[in-house]
């Protein structure tokens, strides 16, 4: 699809539309880190000073600078990714402040979430003690009512 002007003047819908141009069958696609294809793919996590790498999908091999390019985005200068037979486990102390005060507040959520729900569990389970004692009740008099009738 490409952007095209509209020829016939201003619609009031805006100035342009999209269109299908034939010649867009003939390209290759390019697979650009961050943008969604569709596919409803898991996000990879990565581990501290693992480089991205963008992979081109079926994209020509005459376009070797814009990968490079691509392949860049999201590194710092002078950033080493591990061995790939290394594996590192990640632990608290790798984490920069900003993120264990967010484990910190996401712990403290959870612990108020779950406080909540025994609460709420408790108060249902009294109602519903409640809501059975009545009906108790009900059915009791329903039956003095039927043998009153029936005198």
């Amino acid at each position: 699809f490409k952007m095209a002007d509209v020829a016939a003047g201003p619609k009031p819908e805006g100035a342009a539309y999209w269109s299908r141009d034939l010649s867009d069958e003939d390209r290759q696609p390019v697979y650009v880190p961050g943008v969604s294809d569709g596919r409803h793919l898991r996000p990879r996590q990565l581990r501290k000073g693992q480089k991205t790498e963008a992979k081109a999908k079926g994209a020509a091999a005459s376009t070797p600078a814009p990968m490079e390019v691509l392949k860049g985005i999201g590194e710092e200068a002078g950033q080493q990714g591990p061995d790939k037979g290394e594996t590192k486990s990640a632990s608290l102390k790798d984490l920069c402040p900003e993120d264990k005060r967010r484990i910190a507040n996401l712990i403290k959520e959870l612990a108020r979430v779950s406080e909540e729900k025994e609460v709420t569990e408790e108060r249902l389970k009294a109602e519903q003690e409640a809501f059975e004692k009545k009906i108790r009740q009900l059915e009791d008099q329903n039956v003095l009512i039927i043998k009153e009738r029936e005198d």
